[in-house]
């Protein structure tokens, strides 16, 4: 038996639900985290039917209230919890001209997305450098890489977390750790992210790649050690034009994605 554990933010659904089930797959404990008690009833219900006799937590909360992270780790800490593998999947996203849409949507965003990502990523790293073990898992996306018209917001976030993720993987390396830490970029994915953003109708929202299809190839990323996953050849061709063009045409490229009403 493995005993294992895994803490999975923004568990309940999507990318991190399907996360979670890899980790379940494989005989770890899962302590799935996600605001509402009653979604995570419902992901835990359903991993218990495909895997019986996984060992599930439960934890709600709203890591959009900033000391969420703080009690998060208080709260296993006094489980007696060894965290294993931590992955930093919550993030929502929010759609429209930037004059436009709601400020406070957009702190909340930045807190989630960021400041918590941050704050659960100090508090559990410390942990596993002590023990010299562990993993983390910090979900990024394409946005990453460029500049976003209607998202940009959301898209600065997530060139946060690429930034941060890539300035700690070359500390851990100086520091001769054998903890790790690998960002997942994913494509736009068939999860609720677009029904919460209210970009629903847009070209991105039209094609997007199976949730549990890029989980699988972030996890193993994970397992391997490996500093990036770019799941998918839509993501790979994401990151290649980062590469090659500029951000005044990147800009342009994302906002026909994130602009135009999808057929």
């Amino acid at each position: 038996m493995n005993e294992q554990t895994a803490l999975i933010t923004g568990a309940s659904s999507g990318i991190g639900f399907e996360l979670a089930r890899c980790f379940a797959r494989d005989d770890y404990r899962v302590v799935l985290v996600a605001r509402h008690l009653d979604e995570l009833q419902e992901a835990a219900r359903l991993l218990h039917q495909e895997f019986m006799g996984v060992d599930i937590l439960l934890l709600p909360f709203d890591l959009s209230l900033p000391d969420a992270a703080a009690q998060l780790h208080a709260e296993t800490t006094q489980r007696g919890l060894r965290i294993d593998a931590l992955v930093n999947d919550a993030g929502f996203g929010e759609t429209g001209y930037f004059t436009d849409t709601d400020l406070e949507t957009e702190l909340r965003m930045i807190q989630v997305n960021a400041a918590s990502l941050v704050h659960l990523t100090k508090l559990y790293l410390r942990n596993m450098m002590e023990r010299n073990e562990g993993r983390i898992l910090q979900v990024g996306s394409v946005a990453s890489f460029a500049p976003s018209p209607c998202q940009a917001v959301y898209a600065a976030t997530k060139a946060f977390v690429l930034s941060f993720a890539e300035a700690v993987q070359h500390e851990l390396k100086q520091q001769k750790s054998a903890v790790t830490m690998t960002i997942l970029c994913p494509p736009p994915t068939d999860t609720n992210f677009f029904r919460t953003a209210h970009a629903e109708n847009t070209r991105a929202a039209a094609h997007t790649a199976s949730a549990r299809a890029v989980a699988e190839e972030g996890y193993d990323a994970l397992m391997e050690g490996a500093s990036r996953s770019l799941p998918t050849l839509g993501a790979k061709i994401n990151f290649v034009s980062s590469l090659l063009l500029p951000d005044s045409m990147l800009a342009t490229l994302m906002n026909t994605q994130l602009h135009a009403t999808a057929r």
